[in-house]
């Protein structure tokens, strides 16, 4: 079976992967009571890379400070994997990144309200993925680890 946490791609290097997306069904939803399928439209070609955020800009201190950048976004029959950079000269990056190696941190995808569609059901139609978050608290709990 694949790797489903996020881990640390390259030690000492800030590189970071794992399910930015996973999908669900109608018995498996997120927090929010929704959930992705392989049908979700994703945006993946809008554009090259997303901005990593630490809780999507909801933090007092970081607010929407971006700490990395997405890179690679490939769907698999688990998800969506993403990997991205963590910018180690960010003077936030390297607490985040401890966050991760004591395995606190979740992947989470951000969109836009305007842009998304979901289905009465849950059922995510369109989600543009705006950014990637790095956080605590992620909708989707599943598999979405950072460690």
């Amino acid at each position: 079976m694949p790797q489903t946490r996020v881990k640390t791609l390259n030690a000492g290097e800030g590189r970071v992967g794992g399910y930015l997306v996973i999908w669900g069904s109608a018995a498996q939803r997120d927090l929010q009571g929704e959930y992705f399928t392989t049908k979700t439209e994703l945006g993946l070609d809008w554009y090259p890379y997303r901005p990593v955020l630490y809780h999507h800009g909801l933090d007092g201190k970081l607010k929407a400070a971006v700490i990395g950048r997405i890179d690679t976004l490939r769907a698999d029959e688990i998800g969506l994997w993403a990997e991205a950079q963590l910018d180690l000269r960010h003077r936030y990056a390297q607490a985040v990144r401890r966050l991760i190696d004591r395995g606190i941190i979740n992947w989470s995808s951000g969109s836009l309200p305007h842009l998304v569609e979901v289905a009465e059901d849950g059922r995510v139609k369109r989600w543009p993925i705006i950014e990637g978050s790095l956080t605590p608290t992620p909708a989707e709990p599943r598999h979405t680890d950072v460690q």
